[in-house]
């Protein structure tokens, strides 16, 4: 019975987590740039000793099945592109990301391109974290235009041709989903992610940028509502397990008096 106890403890953990992973999806369904998550799980197993071999661990604090967590991962499949004509929203279509930097000097990355310009003519984010590069848009450019290579052009007064005030680099990773999410759309760099790859939009792989577009997010809510159908009624049965095992528990408990 103890075990019973410990393997339906550890299915509603692991359900609970769930269910909060799949509620954080569908809640973001309309937020800009979002990527859905997934939980990953695996079985609990004691391994038995060989014969003759004492356990590493005693038998009385062993605990045989269940089920863990083994990680949450994050889908980088692309979302729907949609039409803005805002010239500072800026989808990148296709693979990667954009670095920010943030407030303790780190660096920070998101595939969510809202920006706005600052005093000092620099691109922040809605979190109001600047565009990591050498984006600097001039107080009298008027007209900004972002090239599906990233390259950046204003139209200053009295000046015919238009001039170029810098590039937004796209920034790739060997394994992207396994970056780890730190709230509101940005992620940071794991040691399974592989280390930082910037190049030219467009260039070796690289998504285009598309001025005036929004990446939406990726979260199908069929999907995810068929999911949470099955994790509801995953963590019931675990509740049904742990109330079982209380019951037979009472039964022999009261089988002594």
């Amino acid at each position: 019975m103890i075990d019973a106890l410990h393997i339906a403890a550890t299915g509603l953990r692991s359900g609970q987590q769930q269910l909060d992973t799949i509620s954080n999806n569908v809640a973001n369904l309309q937020t800009p740039g979002f990527k859905a998550s997934r939980v990953n799980f695996a079985d609990i197993a004691t391994p038995l000793p060989a014969l003759g071999e004492t356990p590493a661990t005693p038998i009385g604090e062993q605990h045989v099945g269940g089920v863990r967590i083994t990680s949450t991962s994050t889908s980088f499949e692309p979302g729907e592109m949609r039409q803005t004509g805002n010239p500072l929203d800026v989808a990148i279509d296709g693979t990667g990301f954009y670095e920010f930097e943030a407030a303790d000097g780190s660096l920070v990355y998101s595939r969510s391109g809202q920006f706005r310009v600052d005093e000092e003519g620099y691109l922040r984010n809605f979190q109001g974290l600047r565009l990591a590069g050498d984006v600097q848009i001039p107080r009298e450019g008027t007209d900004m235009r972002i090239s599906p290579e990233g390259e950046v052009t204003v139209q200053m007064p009295d000046e015919l041709e238009r001039t170029v005030v810098g590039n937004i680099e796209v920034v790739r990773f060997a394994a992207a989903d396994a970056m780890r999410s730190i709230g509101d759309n940005l992620y940071a760099v794991t040691q399974q992610a592989g280390t930082a790859v910037y190049g030219r939009a467009g260039d070796d792989g690289a998504g285009k940028l598309r001025q005036g577009q929004m990446e939406m997010a990726n979260v199908e809510i069929i999907e995810e509502m068929s999911s949470l159908v099955l994790a509801q009624r995953a963590y019931q049965l675990n509740a049904r397990v742990l109330q079982a095992a209380d019951q037979v528990m009472d039964t022999i408990n009261n089988l002594r008096r």
